[in-house]
């Protein structure tokens, strides 16, 4: 009797621990809209592996691509007799793309019937490469007035970085089916550097808004 009572308790952990074990692990696929800080807005795309510890929280790893154009600039000049206009809009880079590789942590921290609300919280590295510009600053030779600032095409440089990251997200997931969740999330990233790039820099930071799927295997 002490037998089929034990048999029958390992045989329920063991199905326990297989239906367990089916929504451990999920591929996420992420697409949106990137706000670089100063910049114009792009386009971005992720694939992310899910690995659930518990209901409420899981890991994450994601790499992805992202890409956007301008790094805007303003140039400030001293108003005075001469000088009539101030601010002068231009460009300093363009072309960016950024590969990000990223672990992260999320925690539920609601559920009802229709959503679950959570919190990304995650570090990493990123390849990060645009194409940099000099201004020219056009004076009008008479009166000495600064007329304008534009980019020149010949001072064109490749520039690669390396950087580090820190990120923080909040989203929604709602179940489709039981193996299938649908995904909108928010998240800000701020990517920094030994000497150029500082925590939370116009050139470093940026926010997505994504919008995702995530299968559970």
């Amino acid at each position: 009797m002490y037998k089929s009572i034990l048999v029958s308790i390992v045989f329920s952990l063991f199905l326990s621990s297989i239906s367990f074990a089916q929504n451990v692990h999920s591929i996420q696929f992420n697409g949106g809209i990137v706000f670089p800080r100063s910049s114009s807005k792009g386009l971005s795309a992720i694939i992310q592996y899910n690995y659930s510890l518990n209901q409420k929280v899981s890991f994450y790893i994601y790499t992805g691509y992202s890409s956007w154009d301008k790094f805007n600039v303003v140039y400030i000049e001293e108003l005075s007799i001469v000088q009539k206009q101030q601010y002068f809009h231009s460009y300093s880079s363009d072309s960016h793309i950024l590969i990000p590789l990223y672990f992260g942590t999320k925690i539920n921290f609601h559920t009802n019937k229709v959503f679950t609300s959570f919190l990304d919280f995650e570090i990493g590295y990123s390849h990060f490469s645009f194409n940099s510009y000099d201004n020219i600053r056009e004076v009008n030779p008479t009166t000495g007035e600064v007329l304008s600032y534009y980019v020149d095409g010949s001072s064109k440089k490749e520039v690669n970085k390396n950087l580090f990251g820190l990120g923080v997200g909040i989203g929604f997931s709602h179940p489709l089916t039981k193996s299938l969740n649908i995904t909108l999330s928010y998240k800000i990233n701020s990517n920094f550097n030994a000497g150029e790039y500082g925590l939370f820099s116009a050139e470093g930071t940026y926010s997505t808004l994504f919008l995702g799927f995530n299968f559970s295997i």
